[in-house]
């Protein structure tokens, strides 16, 4: 299969993306995976604590991280990580948990903040999906990891969607949409792991990957 092929639907869809990439994503977010079938404000805590480890930049705990973890409440019957993670997908999961608030505050998760995160990963998927290959240094230090790196993980998602906005306002700055997919990973491992892929910057080959037993991303 050559890099090229596109061996997944056309369109976003999370679900595809977990089966491809669940073992990959699932071993270095082991921390978050480990505890997906608990409260959402365990899987929240986790996930923040995740994003701070993967982030490029040697990151000292900020004086906003939260030792304890902050309550997520839901609108919906939505009981736990497990639950949410397989109606969404990790990627809108993160986002919405991440989202709106810092993480050592209270979070009140509604169906419209989730659907306005998968209309967004829908967007980026539209724009990177078949984009070329380009050759560009790999810039990590920008707005998204700064916002990180003064413990607002709210602000880092805000500075992520202008850096898109960026992105398609200058569709051949090819240092501008690394450095983006990059930040990306760090909220929604799934989808920037593809786009990365694509871009030759992964070295995991699909077809291998198919042939695991951990079609949902959950770690054995």
């Amino acid at each position: 299969m050559s890099q090229g092929t596109l061996y997944i639907s056309p369109e976003y869809n999370p679900h595809s993306l977990q089966r491809d990439w669940g073992f990959v994503v699932s071993a270095d977010r082991r921390n978050v995976f480990e505890v997906i079938p608990e409260s959402l404000t365990t899987v929240r805590a986790s996930l923040y604590c995740s994003v701070l480890k993967a982030s490029p930049l040697d990151l000292s705990p900020p004086p906003s991280q939260p030792y304890r973890p902050a309550k997520v409440t839901t609108d919906e019957s939505v009981g736990n990580g497990e639950q949410l993670y397989h109606e969404v997908g990790f990627d809108i999961m993160s986002l919405a948990l991440m989202a709106d608030v810092p993480a050592h505050r209270p979070l009140h998760l509604t169906q419209n903040s989730m659907i306005g995160h998968w209309r967004w990963l829908r967007d980026v998927w539209r724009v990177g999906s078949s984009r070329p290959q380009c050759t560009a240094t790999m810039n990590t230090r920008n707005a998204v990891t700064e916002a990180l790196r003064n413990g607002k993980n709210n602000l880092a998602i805000a500075e992520l969607r202008n850096l898109f906005k960026k992105v398609q306002h200058e569709p051949d700055n090819a240092g501008l949409y690394i450095s983006f997919l990059n930040s990306l990973s760090l909220f929604c491992p799934f989808i920037a792991t593809e786009l990365l892929w694509r871009q030759g910057r992964i070295e995991q080959d699909p077809i291998s990957r198919s042939r695991t037993k951990d079609k949902e991303g959950i770690a054995e």
